[in-house]
């Protein structure tokens, strides 16, 4: 089995005999519009400034670690954590990082290294999806977090994800196949009353669209063929059938048809006062 299965193998980059897959995948969404408009929303909501001290766990590449950084400056910290060691020495080896302001470290999102109250804000994207117990998580950032401090997280809600495509069949089992290969493939719809359950206040949730137009930038983004390769080996769809699928969404694509969907939330929360 392909071990840079995107959905499955973002929860461990390291075990895969291609890490070059993970970041180039980073790397792509970070350059469509629909991710650029939702990233700089969570920096707005975080209210970042001169002097404020950041945790962005799940940093993969650091591409938002040096884009917030340059919000806190000059006075400012951020501290940009992964589970894998490819990524952060991806991250640490950028030609754009501003001195002074950034440290990155490998650890795990569920049992961060830093004492109670040490950052002003944390925030998490797209990480809670690939791990198991995500309330574990977000305690352990509520944890690190100030006193009056906020969180925000984004993660899709898979159960929304969609294709449109005239054969109903191999569509939901394509879909139903990719959406059950992430470890938490609903966290976007459990964002505000994991937020709740973990005490913090003035919850607030904003849902987005995201929709991508051509076939072979949404096989990028959600291994459409290679989900496909799967349903044929596991006897689900023939080969014919999968062929046949890939046809007609390539030429829907070509008369400006084609449609893939995810509906995924941005969460905010402040913890209360001491």
């Amino acid at each position: 089995m392909d071990d840079t299965y995107l959905a499955s193998g973002f929860a461990d980059v390291d075990a895969s005999s291609n890490t070059d897959a993970f970041s180039d995948c980073l790397v792509l969404l970070d350059s469509l519009p629909y991710f650029r408009e939702y990233k700089q929303h969570t920096y707005e909501l975080l209210n970042l400034s001169n002097g404020t001290s950041v945790l962005e766990v799940g940093c993969g590449v650091g591409d938002d670690v040096v884009r917030m950084a340059e919000l806190v400056s000059p006075n400012g910290r951020i501290v940009g954590v992964d589970a894998s060691a490819s990524m952060i020495e991806r991250a640490t080896a950028r030609d754009d990082l501003p001195s002074g302001l950034l440290e990155f470290r490998q650890c795990d999102a569920k049992a961060l290294p830093f004492g109670d109250s040490a950052f002003d804000r944390c925030r998490i994207d797209r990480v809670l999806q690939h791990i198991s117990e995500p309330t574990v998580s977000i305690s352990e950032m509520v944890r690190a977090l100030k006193p009056g401090g906020l969180i925000v997280a984004y993660d899709n809600d898979w159960g929304t994800f969609s294709i449109n495509s005239g054969n109903v069949e191999v569509t939901r089992i394509v879909q139903d196949l990719w959406t059950s290969s992430f470890t938490s493939p609903w966290i976007g719809r459990y964002l505000r009353p994991y937020f709740v359950q973990a005490d913090l206040a003035e919850v607030v949730i904003y849902p987005s669209n995201s929709i991508i137009c051509e076939f072979d930038i949404a096989d990028k983004v959600y291994n459409l063929r290679q989900t496909l390769r799967r349903a044929v080996g596991n006897n689900m769809i023939s080969e014919e059938e999968g062929a046949a699928w890939i046809s007609e969404l390539v030429e829907l694509t070509k008369g400006g048809g084609f449609t893939c969907a995810l509906t995924a939330y941005i969460a905010v929360g402040r913890k209360p006062p001491a």
